[in-house]
């Protein structure tokens, strides 16, 4: 027998001479260092029996196990940190974040809950009385016209649910289709302007279109990355389809409160005219002139639309933060030997949105809706004073200048809530996380790379110009008491394309939503997406390696 190629030298070779019988046991036994074999009964295999071999010369202990090959280090990272890291990092220790935000916010929401009702018992009693049909609804409150806002509504919903399901089927057409409805949207606008003789902003509308077009040249190797990342959303929709349960459900909690807060809002300006006081003066001239003033009902103003913002804020990014949480269980626990930490993501995950983390959504929250009133303030500032050119300048300078600021806030807010659902984060630590991310990885190339946004964008302009048109025929055709004049016309139409738009991008908030906890995920964490899907990761890593290098969380969170 040859023992070279055998146990690699564990064997020794057998002694010279054979081998000779075993020596007797010492009379005072084994010691504790060395025990004989223990004779192990083998059963039968069979029709016969299996006999060890006889013992027929020294015995050796039996060699140890060979030692496991050395791990290289990327493995060892790989299999102790890098693979389920972000899963480890999401299984944490609940703990409440920015309490203060919340109970100022719920403060808020119970001041709102008594002034609203105050503000509603002022409205006239003929609100929401519709005698006589249509034609004989003699306010804007009356019971046709709040039919129609339902039909609004409903339209709204019945159109989102259609365009969801289309970009579920054919996301490369959906994703070609809406890049060029925004070039034939922007120069068509150009061209309606040119022929109103508006000429000035006809140009720029014109020129913007052109480039835009002239940009497909450069955007369409971006395709192929935006469909992977559309259908991975996608498909996670329809594994989890209670993100879209829930975006309707908030759907109809936003809707209420909104209806809530137009009826409160008409009605403050009923209640707050006993306050308003008038004093007669007289100028140089010797004529005489009477001006009114009512500081309460300028507060009441204020106090509402502040209100309506935070409120609305706090709704939707509550919306946004529970389906992240969704698609962050998905990306770090599908595939891992952890299993889903719960049967019910979404549940939990709105569980959480609406505990833990409730302070850091109205934390963040509160910051938009104080520039979103600023803002306000600007513009009604502008329009009392619309015959002074330098108001009109400074006030379109600072909205300017509020509107910028406001984008990168939604920008940072929308990003920062991933982390806030992820790992539980104060909204300070998230955003400043989500600064690193952007920074640090790079994660804004993949968001500027993305088309996404397009395809919504042309959802929302589609859905809130039928249903801008219903309204108008709806308008046109009942002409209804209140409008005999045409004066309810305009703000009718305006009020139903902003109500159809906005309904459009909460229902389809589990693909804006889905989109962003992707990126930020991959960031940190790019092994979990070369575990569950390793085609979009194949091509991040290709174009993008900076960013699949990942970002380990700080512990503790």
């Amino acid at each position: 027998m040859s023992y070279s190629n055998y146990g690699q030298g564990y064997y020794p070779p057998p002694p010279q001479g054979g081998y000779s019988a075993p020596p007797p046991p010492p009379q005072d036994g084994y010691s504790s260092a060395y025990q004989p074999p223990q004779q192990h009964q083998y059963g039968g295999y069979g029709d016969s029996a299996y006999q060890p071999p006889e013992q027929t010369g020294p015995y050796y202990p039996p060699p140890p196990a060979p030692p496991k090959p050395a791990q290289q280090p990327e493995q060892e990272l790989f299999a102790a940190d890098g693979d389920y890291k972000g899963a480890k990092q999401y299984i944490r220790e609940p703990k409440f974040r920015d309490l203060w935000a919340a109970v100022v916010f719920l403060a808020q929401l119970a001041l709102f809950a008594v002034l609203a009702g105050i503000f509603i018992k002022a409205l006239p009693a003929s609100t929401f009385k519709g005698a006589g049909g249509m034609r004989g609804a003699t306010t804007f409150y009356s019971q046709p016209t709040m039919i129609m806002w339902l039909c609004v509504l409903l339209g709204s919903i019945a159109f989102s649910v259609v365009y969801l399901g289309l970009m579920q089927m054919f996301a490369r057409q959906m994703l070609v289709v809406s890049f060029w409805f925004a070039v034939v949207s922007m120069v068509g606008t150009g061209a309606y302007y040119l022929a109103a003789r508006i000429w000035f902003a006809g140009a720029i509308m014109v020129i913007f279109g052109v480039l835009y077009a002239l940009m497909w040249f450069s955007w369409r190797h971006r395709l192929p990355f935006s469909r992977l990342v559309l259908e991975t959303v996608c498909h996670i929709t329809r594994r989890f389809p209670s993100t879209i349960v829930v975006s309707l459900v908030f759907l109809v909690v936003q809707a209420a409160y909104g209806a809530l807060w137009a009826l409160a809002f008409a009605g403050s300006f009923k209640h707050m005219e006993q306050y308003q006081s008038c004093a007669t003066h007289t100028d140089r001239n010797g004529r005489q002139y009477q001006s009114c003033s009512n500081p309460r009902q300028i507060l009441a103003w204020v106090y509402m639309v502040f209100s309506f913002y935070w409120t609305s804020a706090v709704i939707l990014n509550v919306l946004h933060t529970t389906i992240c949480g969704t698609f962050a269980t998905y990306y770090f626990f599908e595939g891992s030997p952890y299993g889903y930490p719960t049967k019910r993501p979404t549940l939990a995950s709105l569980g959480r949105a609406l505990s833990t983390s409730f302070g850091s959504i109205c934390f963040g929250s509160l910051i938009v809706a104080v520039i979103q009133t600023t803002r306000a303030i600007v513009s009604a500032l502008r329009s009392h004073n619309s015959d002074n050119l330098a108001a009109q300048l400074l006030g379109c300078c600072i909205d300017c200048v509020l509107g910028c600021i406001e984008g990168i806030v939604r920008f940072f807010n929308k990003y920062a809530y991933v982390e806030v659902a992820v790992y539980g984060k104060s909204f300070v630590n998230a955003a400043r996380d989500t600064w690193t991310l952007v920074t640090d990885r790079g994660i804004d190339v993949l968001i500027n790379d993305s088309l996404i946004g397009n395809v919504l964008q042309m959802g929302a302009f589609l859905c809130a110009s039928l249903v801008a048109l219903a309204a108008w025929l709806y308008i046109t055709i009942s002409k209804p008491a209140y409008n005999v004049d045409g004066a309810y016309t305009a703000p009718i139409i305006i009020a139903a394309f902003v109500l159809a738009m906005s309904m459009f991008m909460v229902l389809l908030k589990c693909i804006d939503s889905g989109a962003a906890t992707t990126f930020v995920c991959l960031a940190e964490d790019p092994d979990a997406m070369a575990r569950n899907n390793p085609r979009l990761f194949a091509m991040v890593a290709e174009v993008y390696p900076q960013v699949v290098r990942g970002v380990r969380a700080p512990a503790g969170f």
